[in-house]
């Protein structure tokens, strides 16, 4: 029973994960611009559990709808990297997003208080 119990937390903790990467994602690039793996390593630091594979596919989409803008940069040492950084719209967006985590966490908070 206690198996089954955590296989279903870690599908949930899986699919949190998911709904929330976006956000993570533009909270990471508003404090610093970051190149792909940067941000994996900078999320996973927060323990967020993030792989390669979910990234990328991410700030795809976060170019393709203007939240992001990329520039490619060669340190001339290794190979370049391509770095990720708010545009204006991008910071529209987290703003937006942020009082809507926000709602939504005070939410959560009243159903799970003590009383």
């Amino acid at each position: 029973m206690q198996d089954n119990v955590q296989t279903e937390v870690l599908a949930w903790r899986s699919q949190l994960r998911k709904g929330t990467l976006e956000l993570a994602v533009l909270l990471a690039l508003r404090k610093q611009r970051c190149y792909g793996l940067q941000l994996v390593d900078l999320l996973n630091a927060a323990n967020l559990g993030i792989s390669e594979g979910s990234i990328y596919p991410l700030l795809a989409r976060l170019r393709a709808e203007k939240k992001v803008q990329t520039e490619w940069v060669d340190s001339g040492v290794g190979h370049a990297h391509k770095y990720y950084e708010l545009t204006a719209h991008g910071q529209e967006v987290l703003a937006a997003m942020l009082v809507a985590w926000d709602e939504f966490s005070r939410a959560f908070d009243g159903l799970t208080a003590k009383n």
